[in-house]
């Protein structure tokens, strides 16, 4: 019997110490989380665990954080858990942190194994990949007018898919994503995809995935997957990205099977040459990994797909919802290029109210409103406020083009805020829909000539209308990583 006594006292003292040590942790965390420095920015205050999780919106935080504005200022701090994120808004904000203040606001936080180049740290790594990366793609036309030719081959591709639906209303975002992601498969593999690929159509649904995904999930996905209620998405989402890197992977492989150094292809064989160099010169370019390869053309793919197809699918919403304004863009096309001529970005400023209709579109929903997360490199000050260093940060792209100190009527699509009195296009400092400073999007000059060249081929051979008797689509996004338009049909009527 004093056996089982001795046992049952080591249990209960086994217990209690436990139960003690939970107690202490907890208590320290909640000291923690509630014992703010005096100097942090403001902002709404945190519940113990789960900071601000249950007030923060899944698919509107971009509209939140302005709204917010108003009470905590252009420089306010919000918990995701019980990480501290600093938001800024306002463009004169922005431009004080990105740029006056560079060297403390362009480091990334910890994701994707700090490997490729959107979340590789700030330093020379970084500076040493993208250098390699943005010289490598312009050889294979990036940026240059040589890529029209492989813009075009995919719009015509895509102009021959909608013109099977015999102008019955479809949704027109697959194609589009499709169409997107084969002009960057031309560039990376050298080769785009058959639109009906079964294995490009599942890495086009784990694209979708990543980017419909709640921020707040996002973020958290690894903490939230042992959960029961957030806990499906958060592992959707991580075996979605884990999808997309194998597929990506694979083609890898496939070209360092076939690779020929006398005859350097895409990007990925310009790499793999880079790696094998180093490899002959004893590990001098160590950085040069397979893995490495891998997760930057998840981001190029990332930079190039999901962005720019949600820009097109915004831009013939508002051509639907304004047939007035796609008459006229029409119009313009017409005297440029008449009926068949291809166009080019050579006669760019001939057709200045296109060029407007795609940046008002860019301006009135912004589909990078929050932009990729960045983290402060070294302990800075914003405004009076400390910023410690590794603080994650977000910037709101969204309080500066929806600012209606910056624009006339911020909520109404008017392109021609952009037209000066000769009727040519003119851009203000405040458009920065591409974000500002030396970590801007990866994918902007690709993005630009993408959405000058798919909008007029579409509107040159199609006219766009609502399919009869649906109602209005909304204008008001849904916030993923990008900040998409809800779905909606369209009839497709060939000219």
């Amino acid at each position: 019997m004093s056996v089982l006594k001795l046992l049952a006292a080591v249990i209960l003292d086994y217990t209690n110490l436990t139960t003690a040590f939970l107690a202490v942790f907890v208590f320290l965390l909640i000291y923690k989380m509630f014992r703010r420095p005096r100097n942090l920015p403001p902002g709404p205050r945190p519940w113990p665990l789960f900071g601000n999780l249950f007030i923060l919106s899944r698919d509107k935080a971009h509209l939140q954080f302005t709204e917010w504005t108003n009470q905590y200022g252009n420089v306010f701090m919000i918990y995701y858990g019980p990480k501290p994120v600093v938001v800024l808004n306002g463009y004169d904000t922005i431009q004080e942190a990105l740029i006056n203040k560079a060297e403390d606001f362009t480091d990334r936080p910890g994701m994707n194994n700090s490997l490729g180049i959107a979340f590789a740290p700030y330093g020379p790594f970084w500076k040493e990949q993208r250098k390699f990366t943005m010289a490598g793609l312009r050889d294979f036309g990036f940026g240059k007018r040589s890529l029209e030719g492989k813009i075009l081959e995919e719009a015509d591709a895509l102009g021959r898919e909608i013109v099977k639906t015999e102008g019955k209303p479809f949704n027109i975002l697959s194609l589009l994503r499709k169409a997107v992601t084969n002009v960057v498969c031309s560039i990376v593999f050298g080769a785009r995809h058959e639109y009906e690929d079964p294995a490009f159509k599942t890495f086009l649904q784990h694209v979708d995935t990543q980017f419909r995904t709640s921020i707040v999930i996002g973020q958290l996905a690894r903490f939230l997957r042992h959960l029961p209620v957030l806990g499906r998405s958060a592992r959707t989402l991580l075996q979605a990205k884990e999808a997309m890197r194998q597929f990506i992977k694979l083609k890898v492989d496939e070209h360092q099977q076939d690779f020929e150094p006398d005859d350097i292809r895409d990007f990925v064989d310009l790499y793999i040459q880079e790696m094998r160099r180093g490899q002959m010169r004893r590990g001098q370019r160590k950085n040069f990994t397979d893995q490495q390869l891998v997760y930057i053309v998840v981001d190029l793919i990332i930079a190039g797909t999901d962005t720019t197809a949600q820009s097109l699918y915004w831009i013939l919403l508002y051509m639907i919802l304004y047939p007035e304004l796609q008459e006229k863009a029409q119009e313009e096309i017409y005297r440029t290029f008449g009926d068949s001529a291809p166009p080019t970005t050579a006669k760019r400023q001939e057709v200045p109210f296109t060029e407007a209709v795609v940046w008002e579109v860019q301006r009135i929903n912004s589909v990078a409103p929050l932009t990729i997360p960045r983290c402060t490199s070294n302990d800075t000050v914003m405004y009076g406020y400390d910023i410690p260093r590794g603080t994650m940060v977000h910037v709101n792209l969204w309080s500066v083009l929806r600012d209606p100190g910056l624009w006339e009527e911020p909520d109404q699509f008017k392109p021609e805020r952009f037209l000066d009195n000769q009727g040519q296009c003119v851009k203000k400092d405040a458009f920065i829909p591409f974000s500002i400073g030396r970590r801007y999007c990866l994918g902007t000059q690709l993005a630009k000539m993408e959405l000058f060249m798919f909008t007029t081929y579409l509107l040159q051979h199609f006219t766009f209308k609502l399919p009869e008797g649906d109602p209005t689509p909304s204008t008001v996004g849904k916030l993923g990583i990008s900040n998409g338009a809800r779905p909606y049909e369209l009839c497709a009527i060939p000219k």
